[in-house]
């Protein structure tokens, strides 16, 4: 049979059992950075930082045993590297007996005459630091040079780098370009190897880089914009009279888009050939994302049943942010969240509607705002389904409307009791229209 034992360990995803490496895994030998260099850069200040564990042997006091211990000893030691030969090895002061710790550099010219971003005479260096030491047969681990840290300083400034990928396929062709604008006022000074690189910016410059075992990003904080002819109430969209009242309340959200899809396009023209080319793109599916939200606008005002649904939801929402939340007296949607609601409507309304063929994705922060607008348009997923349903067979309406799947196992259960909540809510909606709402 083509059934799958699960008896002791659980599906594969769910296995607790850690699986046996294919090869033998070695510990790292070494660690390094690559950067650029300009041309008058002529030395380099390294500082080497690192632990050393001494094995201290059980003793006795008093008569009483104290197990074995290992004691650290942390090490700094500052190297001056002088730059112009292609390679070069220098041994790290006091790093142990024999061989200890060296650093092996390589220095090489950077070509170009394709590279015009990148000043001529920059040359490229790697700076890696090796463990030389020879272990020993009972201690290796005082051999190791633990949590090891290399700082590369130049007092004339690194010169930033650029992307080194070419020949990029058709296929992530569009991912690259994205990630070049909006990371295109944001350079990158060096490449870790075998461990991550940071660096420092001081007064426009930088002059100091480092490794780092775990690196850190600063990431802007996403905040939405209120819009004042908008109606963001759900209390409100959940009472709209008919189609024209939803249309008076929600014309201003294409409307205003739109008037900032054309501020930006006086930026777009400033940038670079290839940076605008990928911004106007951008916008032009801004336009169409403009276009979409004022379809789903026309149809709540003609379509009686999405306009239904669409009433539901945002009361079934705001009633489940007032459970869930104690300080939320009267819900609002984000600008965002309704805008999502209102584009993707006709193509959940309509299962031949040319929009079906989209998936969005709403790519936001943690806190953003993302599983309310995703629970909304939900809601009126599963509304609508019963609504159309009422006369027919009864077919249409059951089985599953909505599929949810998360990969940490914590925000899977924080999920499903918002989910919960909110289909809570839409049954207490049904309790009110029995006959209108079949059963949810």
């Amino acid at each position: 049979d083509d059934a799958e034992d699960v008896s002791e360990g659980g599906l594969p995803e769910e296995s607790q059992e850690e699986r046996k490496a294919a090869k033998p895994s070695f510990f790292p030998s070494s660690m390094g950075l690559s950067f650029l260099v300009p041309q008058e850069a002529d030395v380099l200040d390294v500082t080497v930082r690192w632990g050393d564990y001494a094995y201290v042997p059980e003793v006795r006091k008093d008569g009483e045993r104290e197990a074995a211990t290992w004691q650290r000893h942390p090490q700094e030691r500052d190297v001056r590297v002088s730059l112009g030969k292609e390679s070069r090895r220098q041994t790290v002061p006091d790093s142990g007996t024999g061989r200890g710790l060296a650093l092996h550099v390589l220095d090489r010219q950077v070509r170009t005459a394709h590279l015009p971003d990148i000043p001529a005479g920059t040359r490229s260096v790697s700076v890696f630091l090796v463990n030389e030491r020879e272990p020993d047969q009972e201690r290796a681990d005082a051999a190791y040079a633990f949590q090891a840290e290399v700082e590369v300083s130049c007092s004339q400034g690194f010169v930033p780098r650029r992307d080194p990928r070419t020949g990029r396929s058709a296929s992530d062709r569009w991912d690259e370009d994205l990630a070049e604008l909006h990371y295109h006022d944001t350079p990158e000074y060096a490449t870790g190897h075998g461990v991550s690189a940071d660096w420092a910016i001081e007064e426009g410059a930088c002059r100091s880089l480092r490794t780092s075992w775990i690196p850190a990003a600063y990431v802007a904080k996403t905040e939405t914009v209120d819009r004042p002819n908008v109606v963001l109430s759900m209390d409100d969209l959940g009472s709209l009279a008919d189609g024209s009242a939803a249309k008076a309340a929600l014309e201003a959200v294409p409307r205003e888009y739109r008037a900032w899809i054309e501020s930006m396009r006086a930026d777009a023209e400033a940038l670079s050939d290839a940076h605008r080319e990928t911004s106007l793109a951008l916008l032009e599916g801004a336009a169409g994302a403009a276009d979409r939200i004022e379809r789903g606008i026309a149809l709540l005002a003609q379509d009686a049943d999405v306009l239904d649904a669409f009433r539901v939801a945002n009361r079934a929402v705001a009633e489940a942010l007032r459970r869930r939340l104690d300080d939320v007296d009267a819900p609002e949607w984000r600008a965002f969240q309704l805008a999502f609601i209102l584009l993707n409507l006709p193509g959940l309304a309509d299962p031949k509607d040319a929009d079906r063929g989209i998936v969005d994705l709403l790519f936001f922060p943690t806190g953003g705002g993302k599983t309310e607008a995703y629970l909304g348009l939900a809601a009126i997923a599963m509304v609508l389904r019963r609504l159309r349903d009422l006369g027919r067979d009864g077919l249409q309406g059951v089985g599953v409307s909505v599929v949810m799947r998360y990969t940490l196992r914590l925000l899977t259960l924080d999920q499903l009791s918002r989910a919960s909540g909110l289909v809570c809510a839409l049954e207490l909606e049904r309790e009110q229209d029995p006959a209108r709402l079949a059963e949810l």
